[in-house]
């Protein structure tokens, strides 16, 4: 048994003896196979380094020699800097010897030129000696002195000159007074060949019917008339029953009357016509005329070729639309008189567009209302306008006189109350008959007639002013000035007359003594 043992354990010891040698060998193999891969890699390591070495000791010597070309380069540069900073040494004293040559060339030519002036200052002084002895020896010879001599010869030329400027300004006025008259008829007789656009009579309607259905009928005149008492309070215009079909408007002016007509009629369209839909028609009724106007003055300066016109002066001629005289329509009329006023300008040498704008213009303030009654005319409120809304001077005179509320002063103004008269005055321009005109001027006069301490009276401007001439010995200052109002007042009251009269009184005192 301890033999088995025994031989267990020695066949145990030579096991585990056998597997340490074993290992032993396989360390033993790593470790050489190790050492050989590191020598491998510390001898390719010295074969990369000596690679290396080489590649850096080329590039070094590569640098070396760029920066060797380098410096023989720049050597060169600073060579030929050189040479070149030698010639431009060289270059500039020349320069500055040259430039001494002059200056002392410069400086003996000033002394020379100071010599001469010296020389030339002294022979001047001798000259004005020599001249002041001999001015006084001629005053002493002649008995008067220089400045008398001269005052006395430059009155005698100014008297002779003013004497025949006179004279040809005489000759001027003479004959420009001679042929005025001849040359008014040519320049009025040329107006009308050129022009002539025949114009139909335009009426604005004034009245409207109510309507023929019974249940239309009713709902205008229902609840005391509310719907037509809308329309009024809306517009501003009233609606008065003159019989059992017709109401005839009353407003302030014709554009506020066209208002009311088409608010009117386009409430009418409804079938069941409502007090809402009334004022909402009376509205739209605005806007559209407003446009309409607006539209008509942007057309009026595209005719005549305008720019630059301000738009508020534009919409007053545009609201000339709705204006007529005697059927002439005034839109028509502002435009036909401006292509009158620009043909007769155009002969006389004046700017076709200045002509053509003042007269476009002239009417405008016809639409001013209360402008127009606040002074008085038509002719002033449009020129107040003008002026406000940036018209030169030479634009606003002729509006402001062309009815003679001012004195006319320059030609373009006479040239535009001539093209108005002739607008109105020409044939087929208005309607009206004969019996009608002449029964309102014999009433006109009549009415003046009545006054006491009238010497004359005419109506004048187609029934549109009245002069009337007073005795100064029975009308006095005061007097007179109550007379226009009191005979403006009878014509208010007691004649039918479309747009305004004017009532002028003139009192004229003339005094005149005999010397014996």
């Amino acid at each position: 048994m301890i033999a088995i043992i025994a031989t267990a354990a020695a066949a145990g010891a030579a096991t585990a003896g056998a597997a340490w040698l074993a290992q032993r060998r396989a360390a033993e193999q790593r470790l050489a196979a190790e050492r050989a891969a590191g020598e491998r890699r510390v001898e390719a390591a010295r074969e990369t380094g000596a690679t290396l070495a080489a590649d850096a000791q080329r590039r070094a010597e590569a640098h070396a020699e760029r920066l060797a070309r380098a410096l023989e380069d720049d050597a060169a540069l600073l060579d030929a800097d050189a040479e070149r900073l030698d010639r431009a040494e060289a270059a500039v004293g020349r320069r500055e010897a040259s430039l001494d040559a002059r200056a002392t060339a410069i400086d003996e030519r000033y002394d020379e030129l100071k010599a001469r002036r010296a020389r030339l200052n002294d022979a001047r002084k001798s000259t004005e000696n020599l001249e002041d002895d001999f001015d006084r020896e001629v005053e002493r010879v002649a008995g008067e002195r220089r400045e008398a001599v001269i005052d006395r010869l430059a009155d005698e030329l100014t008297g002779h000159a003013r004497i025949a400027a006179q004279k040809a300004a005489r000759a001027l006025e003479e004959n420009a007074q001679a042929h005025a008259e001849t040359e008014a008829k040519r320049l009025i007789d040329l107006a009308c060949q050129r022009y002539g656009t025949a114009l139909p009579a335009n009426r604005l309607v004034t009245t409207v019917s109510l309507p023929s259905k019974a249940d239309a009928r009713q709902a205008v005149l229902a609840d005391g008339e509310a719907l037509l008492k809308a329309l009024t309070e809306a517009t501003d215009v009233d609606f008065e029953r003159r019989d059992d079909d017709v109401l005839y408007l009353r407003a302030p002016d014709p554009f506020t009357r066209e208002i009311g007509r088409l608010a009117y009629e386009r409430t009418l369209r409804s079938k069941s016509p409502t007090v809402e839909f009334a004022q909402k028609m009376a509205e739209k009724a605005a806007q559209d005329l407003d446009k309409i106007a607006h539209d008509a003055g942007r057309r009026a300066a595209r005719i005549l070729k305008l720019k630059g016109v301000h738009q508020d002066i534009l919409y007053l001629v545009g609201k000339l639309l709705y204006r007529t005289s005697y059927t002439q329509n005034q839109w028509q009329h502002a435009i036909e008189t401006a292509h009158l006023c620009g043909i007769m300008a155009e002969d006389m040498g004046l700017d076709i567009r200045t002509a053509h704008r003042a007269a476009l213009m002239h009417d405008i303030g016809k639409v001013l209302w209360a402008e127009t009654e606040a002074v008085g005319s038509h002719a002033v409120s449009g020129a107040a306008f003008a002026t406000a809304h940036g018209e030169a001077p030479e634009i606003v005179h002729p509006i402001a006189a062309h009815h003679g509320d001012e004195k006319p002063s320059t030609p373009l103004a006479h040239l535009v109350a001539a093209a108005d008269a002739l607008s109105g005055a020409r044939p087929g321009a208005r309607r009206e008959t004969i019996e009608s005109y002449s029964g309102r001027v014999e009433q006109v006069e009549a009415i003046c007639a009545d006054f006491r301490g009238i010497r004359q009276s005419y109506v004048i401007q187609g029934g549109r002013e009245v002069r009337i001439l007073v005795d100064p010995r029975q009308v006095d200052d005061l007097a007179a000035a109550r007379m226009s109002e009191d005979v403006a007042h009878r014509i208010e009251d007691e004649c039918i007359y479309p747009g305004q009269i004017k009532v002028t009184v003139i009192r004229e005192i003339r005094s005149q003594a005999v010397a014996h």
